[in-house]
């Protein structure tokens, strides 16, 4: 077999997160779907196009090492693809070519933002406007935190995440990471309040996205630390070379602490792993290299005894992959679902409302085991059309 064209969609559209969806054809008629970075240039592309026409797809191992050469870990979406054709051809799910499932069903934890779920845009008004005005919003109070908490929690998600570093009026200088008393008091209002909102038995985690200095960082995770958080993430910024600074912490508190998010390959995050500098990882599967190195990530894990929750930001197609990848991974926690407020991830597909009661059953077809409804997806795009080139 082999491949002779790769085509990609157009970007989905800012509602729509930008999604770029992906399709390598082969000679035998068998089209492999996956995902394209939204932001990567015609040029990029083109060259991965060259790279692939001509060659087999069913040595993803191969192809796999020259995408990473080239594309340095964002090529994992077509890795995507890979597998889908050779699920395909072989009449085997994705799963089963990864070696068997450990488990039918993946747990999802909802990232809630706050009182109403994030956008890019509605993040970036509420910062201008606190600026202007001195005036928290209203998602941002705790009883709207609760709310939301309330919600999803009754839709069957068993763990849940909130971001509590939040434009807020109480910033004394807008460059310094210090945490000043009332926005300290503020996050640990809102933790307090959806941990008794929502009982001992549902797991919580908060996010910090590395926006403070380690001194508040770290009073924050002690504050916390009575209300067993499943995870504090990126109390400290994401840059490599804060390892030190994520392990002095981990040294400090019992709040579990996930990181992770932004790394790529197994190589980048050895060090978080055997300096302890972390107890659980967020490895992004798109962004770590696909299902070969995050498998890796999580088999490095599990010698050191932390599980892994990989972020997930991508299309439903990419978590329909990441499914197969995780029921695959013995130190699988859960599985980050951040589309609540987009329509269109749970109508992409021939699957149809994948999340039931907090968890995606795992595909049994063929390759990923779904296909794309390309009508649904045009009816929601701004232009009523979607285009392959």
């Amino acid at each position: 077999m082999k491949i002779t064209d790769v085509k990609r969609t157009q970007p989905l559209g800012p509602q729509n997160r930008n999604w770029v969806l992906l399709k390598i054809f082969t000679d035998e008629g068998i089209v492999g779907l996956g995902e394209w970075v939204f932001g990567l240039g015609r040029g990029k592309f083109e060259g991965l196009r060259n790279t692939l026409i001509g060659r087999d797809p069913m040595n993803i191992n191969k192809l796999h090492h020259d995408m990473l050469w080239q594309m340095q870990g964002l090529g994992a979406g077509v890795e995507l693809a890979l597998w889908d054709i050779q699920g395909k051809k072989l009449g085997l799910p994705m799963h089963q070519l990864l070696g068997g499932k450990l488990r039918d069903k993946i747990r999802m934890y909802c990232d809630c933002h706050a009182g109403d779920f994030w956008t890019g845009g509605g993040y970036a008004r509420r910062w201008r406007e606190v600026r202007e005005t001195g005036v928290l919003d209203p998602v941002y109070e705790p009883e709207s935190y609760v709310e939301m908490a309330k919600r999803v929690v009754g839709e069957g998600f068993t763990a849940i995440k909130f971001d509590v570093d939040v434009a807020n009026p109480w910033k004394m200088d807008v460059y310094d990471r210090s945490i000043s008393r009332r926005e300290h008091e503020h996050i640990i209002t809102v933790i307090e309040k959806v941990r008794e909102a929502i009982g001992s038995y549902v797991d919580l985690a908060v996010d910090l996205h590395g926006s403070f200095n380690m001194a508040d960082a770290l009073r924050i995770c002690k504050d916390v630390e009575h209300l067993d958080l499943l995870w504090l993430e990126d109390p400290v910024r994401w840059e490599w070379g804060n390892v030190d600074a994520m392990a002095k912490i981990c040294m400090q508190t019992e709040t579990p602490i996930c990181t992770g998010e932004i790394l790529y390959g197994a190589k980048m995050h050895r060090e978080l792993i055997v300096k302890q500098a972390c107890d659980l990882l967020e490895p992004d599967i798109p962004l770590s290299g696909g299902a070969i190195e995050i498998r890796r990530i999580a088999e490095l894990a599990e010698m050191y005894y932390m599980s892994i929750a990989p972020h997930n930001m991508a299309s439903t197609l990419t978590a329909i992959g990441a499914a197969h990848i995780c029921s695959t991974i013995p130190n699988f926690l859960a599985l980050e679902y951040h589309s609540h407020n987009i329509p269109l991830w749970s109508n992409m597909l021939d699957l149809k409302e994948p999340i039931q009661q907090g968890y995606i059953a795992v595909p049994e077809g063929p390759g990923l085991g779904v296909e794309l409804d390309e009508e649904a997806i045009a009816a929601h795009l701004p232009g009523g059309e979607l285009i392959w080139s």
